[in-house]
């Protein structure tokens, strides 16, 4: 069985790692400076109209490229200008990329605390035995 320095010893090693694998989650996350939250897809649909060529069952759909997000518990729907797509597909990007760390981040941060505590379990010495009592005669 290890000794507690050595186990000490190896809780810094690794809590040194956790350290640097932070660091390198907060490169990813802090380089972004715009985001939107939503995707970016095609929406085929039909428009209605009786006359129109999507009307038939085998007849093509109209397509509209929309950036779809959820706000207060309902989908929104926004329809992007062809000029804007690659911006907002970068935008969205940038948004789950940023998501992604965070979330990276609040489990390592979870990991160091634990170690941290481990590591204090390990250098903690017990309290001192108490001082022999000498009787008065």
């Amino acid at each position: 069985m290890a000794s507690p320095t050595d186990r000490a010893s190896r809780l810094r090693q690794n809590l040194q790692t956790l350290l640097d694998d932070y660091q390198r989650q907060l490169h990813t996350l802090l380089p972004l400076r715009q985001l939107v939250k939503g995707s970016v897809y095609d929406l085929r649909t039909r428009c209605g109209k009786a006359s129109c060529h999507c009307a038939s069952d085998k007849g093509p759909l109209h397509i509209s490229t929309v950036l779809s997000w959820s706000e207060h518990g309902k989908t929104r729907l926004r329809t992007l200008p062809p000029g804007e797509l690659a911006h907002f597909r970068q935008l969205t990007e940038n948004y789950r990329r940023f998501r992604q760390a965070r979330a990276a981040l609040v489990k390592l941060h979870q990991r160091i605390v634990a170690h941290i505590d481990r590591l204090e379990a390990a250098l903690q010495l017990p309290p001192p035995k108490p001082a022999s009592r000498r009787r008065k005669t």
